[in-house]
């Protein structure tokens, strides 16, 4: 059963583009053959962030590693900058909620019996970058993890059909963010650090409007160290500003549990 927990971890962290045809509102996408600047194309990226309240994302996952494989479904209710609750089943069983907010992570398994809470250092040693509430709840919405201010410390490109935004200086740890050319999607990112051979990447197919908002309609996250790990969220259908239940509460008789890192 502690394969099941990983399944949650690996939940938490929770190609590129030709033009698509405007399908059940999916968005037209285009190449970039013309150079722009930092600044342009953020600010075109920004553009397709819309303020809202709550949203709600009905998913199918599936996850993968070395020969371990699982399919789940999950719930992600997020209440903008505030909360945001994942519940996951496995074949229609309700197994886990997984409960992030700007203080910390928190979730609990039913199979084992077990709850977690802790802030986002585990989190962040995985990723390879810095990891809070803000850059996770980007990662769900399709925004730049944190290309997000400083432009003078980037600089920009055009690399297989995107715009390719990377840090001027190389780091240990480097964050690369690549957009395609109309409406300024996020396409990929990718967090590589070179003293521990790691790589994560992070892509979003494709993208559709809901009323006023963009959303992805799915995301991709493959991560390569000493193994890999590959993890595809598929939203089936998505909402905006319902009343959401956000209860999160750990049954009675539950252990806690820390993380190897």
């Amino acid at each position: 059963m502690r394969k099941i927990s990983l399944l949650i971890i690996c939940t938490l962290f929770l190609v590129v583009g030709c033009k698509k045809k405007n399908m059940d509102g999916i968005l037209d996408e285009s190449e970039a053959s013309n150079a722009k600047t930092v600044l342009t194309i953020l600010n075109n990226h920004n553009k397709q962030i819309v303020d809202f309240t709550t949203t709600a994302i009905r998913s199918s996952a599936s996850y993968e590693a070395d020969n371990d494989s699982k399919k789940f479904s999950m719930d992600i209710f997020i209440e903008k900058d505030k909360q945001i609750l994942l519940n996951i089943r496995f074949i229609g069983i309700p197994i886990a909620k997984v409960y992030v907010t700007p203080e910390g992570v928190q979730y609990y398994e039913k199979w084992n019996k077990v709850f977690f809470k802790g802030d986002f250092s585990m989190l962040s040693q995985w990723l390879g970058t810095d990891l809070n509430y803000t850059k996770f709840q980007n990662l769900l919405l399709g925004q730049a993890l944190d290309a997000q201010s400083g432009t003078n410390k980037y600089e920009a490109s055009i690399e297989e059909g995107l715009h390719k935004i990377k840090a001027k200086v190389e780091e240990d740890i480097q964050s690369a963010y690549f957009f395609e050319d109309q409406n300024g999607l996020l396409k990929k990112e990718e967090i590589s650090q070179a003293s521990s051979n790691r790589i994560v990447t992070i892509s979003y197919p494709e993208y559709k409007k809901v009323g006023k908002y963009t959303t992805p309609t799915e995301i991709n996250i493959d991560a390569r160290q000493e193994k890999s790990i590959h993890l595809n969220i598929r939203y089936d259908n998505v909402t905006f500003n319902d009343n959401l239940n956000f209860n999160y509460k750990v049954p009675a008789g539950y252990k806690q549990v820390g993380i190897k890192q």
